[in-house]
């Protein structure tokens, strides 16, 4: 089987965002990230593969879930959490480079689509695979 890039696409939220939504719980996953020598960046890339408790451990994957839990409630969208690597995996032309925030739940837009499309943004960018 050939290597060669594929097409993905995100429904990305600024962390800003994240914030504006569940402040509080967006605290206690920073505190609990900071209490470990983990960064966002190993939390990001362990998110993409829902391996958060195995990779990064128990208190960081329980804060995490209760932020998803929150987010979800307060916006009826699910959160994610995943790493993008523009220069090994994908291209210089990609919009998504690093940690990023995306949603689902957007399109078709539905009710709670609709009320969040002022915040989320559209993006795409290539992966090898």
């Amino acid at each position: 089987m050939g290597m060669g890039y594929s097409a993905a696409q995100i429904d990305e939220v600024t962390v800003d965002t994240v914030k504006k939504f569940c402040s509080k719980e967006f605290q206690a996953l920073q505190d609990a990230i900071d209490e470990t020598s983990y960064a966002w960046e190993d939390v990001a890339k362990a998110g993409q593969f829902d391996s958060i408790e195995s990779d990064c451990g128990k208190e960081i994957s329980k804060t995490f879930e209760n932020l998803r839990k929150a987010f979800e409630k307060k916006t009826r969208l699910q959160l994610f959490i995943g790493y993008h690597d523009c220069e090994n995996d994908g291209d210089r032309y990609d919009d998504v480079d690093g940690t990023y925030w995306n949603v689902s739940g957007m399109y078709q837009l539905t009710p709670a689509g609709k009320k969040m499309k002022k915040y989320v943004e559209r993006k795409y960018f290539v992966q090898l695979g």
